[in-house]
């Protein structure tokens, strides 16, 4: 049986309690620590690298996003919370669920069975790590494409699935998940950039530096800026020396 050491983070002790009291029910859970805001839960983190993260949104010295963007975290994160308004944001960086405060046990228990299914899935497929010559076969409007893993300008986590997008400007719908094509993918010509993003670093067009330490990068055929968080742009500063 799989175990997932976890760190419980909310500016509530009640709050805290109660929840740990609930996952005292499931003992595939371990609870390793706890905390109340970001600076004790990136200690925390940094500490511990737990496999999961039960994450409130407002914490005492900021929110639950404001920690993910300064630590390298690619272990699972479960909202949990009494604002219902930041769910989207939440699943557009791959949280494996969001739960509304008072949480029913069972919106729990399918939270945690989502959190054990996918740690299985992930343990059965081995990896096979890709060359930048090689094609990808994908399904795209009930037809099979083949696409040069050259060809792929960045790769993007919607909730459980993910989006490879092409050159073409083209979008292709996977099952894999986001950590799943960080450790396939060639590692001289992409890079993770954010909790839901890997990119091609051969189709940069700029990067803006920003005050707080995060930036922006600009992909050539793409409008739209890209948020490198803040420790992500540092590893990617010490690997590539930019």
């Amino acid at each position: 049986m799989m175990s997932y050491s976890s760190i419980i983070i909310d500016d509530e002790r009640l709050s805290r309690l109660n929840l740990k009291k609930d996952l005292d029910k499931f003992p595939e859970i371990n609870i390793i620590g706890e905390a109340s805001g970001i600076f004790t839960a990136k200690s925390l983190i940094e500490q511990t690298n737990p496999d999961l993260l039960f994450l409130d949104i407002q914490l005492e010295d900021g929110n639950g996003f404001d920690l993910l963007n300064q630590i390298n975290y690619a272990g699972k994160v479960i909202f949990i919370t009494a604002y219902d308004e930041y769910a989207l944001r939440a699943f557009e960086i791959n949280a494996v669920d969001y739960l509304l405060k008072p949480i029913s046990m069972k919106r729990l228990k399918g939270a945690i069975e989502r959190v054990l299914t996918s740690g299985e899935q992930q343990s059965e497929v081995s990896v096979h790590k890709l060359n930048y010559t090689d094609r990808l076969m994908v399904m795209h409007k009930q037809s099979v494409n083949f696409i040069k893993i050259d060809s792929i300008v960045l790769v993007t986590a919607s909730r459980e699935y993910t989006y490879i997008y092409t050159l073409d400007g083209r979008g292709y719908l996977t099952s894999k998940s986001i950590s799943e094509w960080e450790s396939r993918m060639p590692e001289e010509h992409f890079c993770r950039i954010h909790r839901s993003t890997i990119i091609n670093f051969n189709f940069i067009g700029k990067i803006v530096h920003k005050l707080n330490g995060s930036a922006e990068v600009l992909i050539h055929g793409y409008s739209e800026p890209l948020f490198i968080s803040r420790n992500y742009f540092r590893k990617i500063k010490e690997r590539y020396s930019l």
